[in-house]
């Protein structure tokens, strides 16, 4: 009897102990736990983009000062080690970073937005090399990079920000999604502008010149043809060889009742002034390469240049 009470008292314990959950191993935390993954840009507009999609998601740095352009930028050794340090580095390509040729980065977290166009960039044919007065010839990019005058462009390299940083977080898609859908918006708002423009100085007979080629995507959006110049971006005064440069243009061009000047925001007055009594309508094109005090979103910067030149192609 006591051996079948013991056997009895065996079985029920056993069944018990049977019924219980097993225990939950601890499970690995991920990489982003520890903290917001490092997100590395290169651009004004790409730190404007990643801010708007991905919010506290990354840690978004943009190493370049705010006062230089990725055109002229040269990384310091601590550049080069927060760079290799990143968990993503967004370029935005089009020979926009120069430097990065000189700098080791690990080709696996390098993410170029301008993937997805290559076949719309707009070649320089005459970039290799150019006389500026004194200082002797000046290399300029072969490409076109200001890629993002065009609203389509733009979206275009959006989505290729959207698409990276959803792949380092992946739990986040979703909502990356959301916030670039909303950006996406406000980008396309801008081409029934764009379009405007166009229909508007379709019957004008538009000469237009510049201070670079920077602008070609934006006018080649609107069928306007430029002639530019190769003028130094960081020249606050223009030289006698550049004024000379632009007035011997003028005087091949043909004549023409309308004729506008693209010229980037960061000119000083006094060269607006020389090419304004050249005979040009003076239109400011902000390129959104520096933030701006106070801030404004480069999306609105972007209208406020249709804006300018919707007014000088009437």
């Amino acid at each position: 009897m006591y051996l079948r009470q013991l056997f009895a008292t065996f079985l029920i314990s056993s069944g018990l102990a049977g019924c219980q959950p097993a225990a939950t191993p601890a499970s690995t935390p991920r990489t982003s736990s520890a903290g917001p993954l490092k997100l590395v840009v290169t651009s004004q507009v790409l730190l404007e983009m990643t801010q708007a999609i991905c919010g506290d998601s990354f840690e978004i740095v943009k190493l370049i000062p705010n006062g230089i352009s990725s055109r002229h930028w040269e990384p310091s050794g601590d550049d080069a080690r927060a760079l290799q340090q990143a968990k993503l580095i967004l370029i935005s390509g089009a020979g926009y970073e120069p430097w990065k040729d000189r700098v080791s980065l690990p080709g696996s977290r390098v993410k170029d937005t301008a993937a997805g166009y290559y076949a719309q960039f707009i070649r320089i044919p005459d970039a290799i090399s150019h006389q500026h007065g004194p200082e002797g010839k000046h290399s300029h990019p072969g490409t076109g990079w200001a890629t993002w005058l065009d609203p389509d462009l733009a979206i275009a390299q959006l989505q290729q920000v959207t698409n990276a940083c959803a792949k380092v977080a992946p739990d986040q898609k979703s909502d990356l999604e959301t916030a670039a859908t909303k950006l996406k918006a406000q980008l396309d708002g801008l081409n029934p502008l764009m379009s405007e423009i166009k229909e508007l100085s379709q019957s004008r007979n538009l000469q237009v010149f510049s201070d670079g080629p920077f602008y070609q995507y934006l006018t080649a959006r609107l069928g306007w043809p430029l002639s530019y110049m190769h003028w130094d971006d960081n020249a606050e005064v223009l030289s006698d060889v550049n004024k000379q440069e632009l007035l011997d243009l003028l005087a091949k061009s043909p004549e023409s009742p309308r004729r506008i000047f693209l010229l980037s925001t960061q000119r000083t007055a006094s060269v607006e002034e020389f090419v304004a009594s050249s005979g040009f309508t003076v239109v400011r094109i902000d390129l959104c390469e520096v933030p701006l005090d106070p801030e404004v979103a480069f999306t609105d910067r972007l209208r406020e240049n249709l804006e300018r030149l919707k007014k000088a192609g009437r």
